[in-house]
């Protein structure tokens, strides 16, 4: 008869099976922390290089803004001289020399740059900045430099597309019309035209003239102060857009 001795192992404590529990909670904790600490290091590197492309996108608006507002600033000059001109008590109006101190004519367009912001709202990066009052200012900041190009792209260039521009050819004889194009100051024969044109307006051509040119220009003239006073606002709200870039970058 064989005998077989059996052994017993020996029971662990409570407090073995505890320790056990705690090192697999570290461990997997530890794990989270890691992985946490990684995406959140990613997040930032990700915010930082929208706030950088942000902050180019700011800083070529102001440029551009900086352009419009000295360049209409000279339009208004020009057009408040003619229209002073147009209110001088006279029987007669020197058409020709009018369309020389005019010149040529355009609109400046005014495009918001705001690619790097509409792609972080069309993925879902805006929350990379984790930022509730940047978040607002921006916001803000869409909003005016949104309202500036509506002004200028709607308010402004609708008027001077569809009424001033016509407004000059019909006003104008073909001579005249020369001045509003500058490509014509390279063709020899065509200065030489606009030099020795002679062209004065009397009686009711002059008034006529008078009439149809102060309407365009002090309509033009309103329509482009309203757009100096949007420009103005979306300058500033470009400056301080900038600031609080930089500032998010320091952080």
């Amino acid at each position: 008869m064989e005998v077989h001795a059996h052994t017993h192992t020996e029971r662990k404590k409570w407090t073995h099976y505890l320790w056990e529990f705690i090192m697999l909670f570290l461990a997997v904790f530890c794990g989270f922390l890691a992985e946490y600490q990684l995406e959140h290091k990613i997040e930032k590197e990700r915010a930082e290089k929208y706030l950088q492309s942000m902050l180019l996108d700011v800083r070529t608006n102001i440029k551009n803004l900086d352009s419009l507002l000295a360049q209409d600033h000279a339009i208004i000059d020009n057009h408040d001289s003619l229209v002073n001109w147009l209110l001088q008590d006279s029987t007669t109006i020197d058409r020709g020399a009018f369309a020389k101190k005019m010149g040529a004519v355009w609109v400046r367009n005014f495009l918001v740059r705001k690619e790097t912001y509409e792609q972080m709202k069309s993925s879902g990066s805006l929350r990379y900045i984790g930022n509730i009052d940047f978040l607002k200012r921006t916001m803000d900041y869409e909003r005016i430099t949104n309202f500036a190009q509506y002004r200028n792209q709607e308010f402004e260039k609708k008027y001077y597309t569809e009424l001033f521009i016509p407004a000059l050819y019909k006003a104008y004889d073909l001579i005249c019309q020369l001045n509003l194009d500058t490509s014509n100051h390279s063709d020899t024969f065509k200065m030489e035209k606009i030099a020795s044109h002679h062209d004065v307006l009397t009686g009711n051509e002059a008034t006529q003239f008078r009439n149809n040119m102060g309407a365009a220009l002090t309509l033009r003239l309103e329509r482009l102060k309203r757009s100096l006073d949007a420009f103005r606002d979306a300058r500033v709200a470009c400056v301080e857009m900038e600031e609080l870039i930089l500032k998010q970058l320091e952080k």
